[in-house]
């Protein structure tokens, strides 16, 4: 790296972190535990929209697609565009409900509908979730600072969780910010990638004559697996805090269900975008084993300096602001959930928001011990899903929409859900033959939809007799 991409990166950090600060001065001001978890409801369209799309697009979506897309040609944009058809249906569906149902997390939620039971099970396995995921964008992060600047690799990590726990000490407010922010930063910069990595090539014609046919065609990874992907991001945007907050701190219905739809459409163009970068990747750099140095080691070798500062500014904006939603809806599960019930004497605003502060140290220190071990970023998502998102669907959805479901039908299915679907995954020997290719959430969320119901039916008829007699 040279002079001026140093320049560029440290203004893009200095500039966010100024919008942190700026941004935190209400919170700070006010002291106010609502809002510093919810902003009192005061989200915008503009706000939402940015910050949605660039919560969810973190350094999975722009390292491990283009990783993705370096081994598997286009087919690889799935990992991505999955995401578009999920957040139609969350928008269109479920964000006026989430909006209306006068909770702060979907555990709450639970808790009101199913009990307390339901509530401690559903938010402990959403905080592990949030955990591994978190871990994911340190370990991005870090892989590509260390690879850019030479930085080592201890020291990229500390830098990344300390911008981190700055930017989401400032409350709610100031990571939606800072995140409509880095979201100009990723868009710009991804889209300046494109036509840099077709020229270095030699232009599109070079591109598509380099690689396999197969590499331009959308079927290469079959049906189950992009099925799979899209069913992972239902489940994660429509039970995962990170979203939901920001549909339950819309000023209105209309700008949670715009959300939503508008995060669909920035999938449908950053996809293709990133499949390109990725193809271009495989002409340019090839036999590299490790997916996660591809985005790193194209950066440096074939970017002209300036665009070399503005890319890891990307790498920087995907995962800081990925990161500080995690970081930020953890600590409001912790506090929400688990603190504020179990000290319903001593609680105020002052306790409140000191337990929340300590929440977002102490999970971003225990997301970094992960960080250190873990490798396959897309996997690593993947799995995360199958703690929380399986499980909690089917009884968020017969929740909202019927009153059939019962609390001990809810519990018990959460219970052997997981179980099940871990089972499934990392046991593959007992899998029945015929079904041996469904993949593990499909197969969780049946088993999910069929437990519920067998039981909700069970109990419902017991309660009847009971009446009865």
């Amino acid at each position: 790296m040279q002079i001026i991409d140093y320049c560029v990166l440290f203004s893009t950090i200095l500039a966010v972190i100024l919008i942190g600060w700026l941004s935190g001065r209400k919170t700070r001001s006010t002291d106010s535990a609502k809002e510093y978890l919810l902003t009192e409801k005061g989200i915008n369209r503009l706000q939402a929209g940015f910050s949605m799309a660039a919560t969810d697009f973190g350094g999975s979506g722009l390292v491990g697609a283009i990783g993705y897309c370096y081994f598997v040609g286009i087919s690889g944009i799935w990992w991505n565009l999955a995401a578009a058809p999920a957040f139609i249906l969350v928008g269109v569906f479920w964000a006026k409900k989430f909006h209306r149902m006068d909770c702060s997390t979907l555990p709450e939620y639970f808790g009101k509908r199913y009990g307390q039971g339901v509530k401690l099970l559903s938010c402990v396995l959403h905080i592990l979730t949030n955990v591994a995921a978190l871990s994911v964008q340190f370990t991005v992060s870090c892989t590509v600072w260390h690879i850019i600047t030479g930085f080592n690799v201890n020291v990229s990590l500390i830098i990344s969780v300390l911008i981190v726990l700055f930017l989401t000490s400032g409350g709610l407010r100031a990571v939606v910010n800072t995140d409509a922010v880095l979201f100009v930063i990723i868009v710009i910069s991804i889209l300046l990638m494109v036509p840099f990595s077709i020229q270095a090539v030699g232009g599109y014609a070079i591109l598509k004559a380099n690689v396999p046919d197969e590499f331009f065609r959308f079927d290469q990874l079959g049906a189950w697996t992009p099925i799979s992907w899209i069913l992972l991001c239902i489940l994660n945007y429509s039970t995962n805090q990170n979203y939901i907050q920001r549909m339950v701190s819309a000023k209105d219905e209309g700008t949670a269900k715009f959300g939503a739809l508008f995060t669909a459409g920035f999938y449908v163009i950053i996809s293709m975008a990133l499949g390109l970068i990725g193809i271009a990747a495989h002409v340019l750099l090839p036999g590299i084993e490790d997916s996660n140095m591809i985005f790193a080691t194209m950066l440096v070798r074939f970017f002209p300096h300036g665009l070399l500062g503005i890319g890891l500014a990307a790498v920087f904006a995907a995962t800081i602001s990925t990161g500080t939603s995690m970081l930020h809806a953890t600590a409001t599960l912790i506090v929400n959930d688990i603190y504020v019930p179990l000290n319903k004497s001593g609680r105020n605003d002052k306790s409140i928001l000191a337990v929340s502060r300590i929440s977002v140290f102490a999970v971003a220190l225990f997301a970094l011990g992960i960080s250190i071990f873990s490798s396959n970023i897309v996997n690593i998502c993947y799995i995360g899903g199958l703690f929380y998102g399986v499980s909690a669907f089917v009884p968020m959805v017969l929740g909202l929409h019927s009153k059939f479901v019962t609390s001990k039908a809810a519990l018990i299915s959460m219970v052997l859900t997981v179980v099940l679907s871990l089972l499934w995954e990392y046991l593959p020997a007992l899998r029945i033959n015929t079904l041996a290719q469904i993949p593990s959430n499909v197969f969780g969320l049946a088993l999910s939809a069929v437990i519920i119901c067998v039981i909700s039916v069970l109990t419902n008829k017991v309660r009847k007799d009971k009446n009865h007699v």
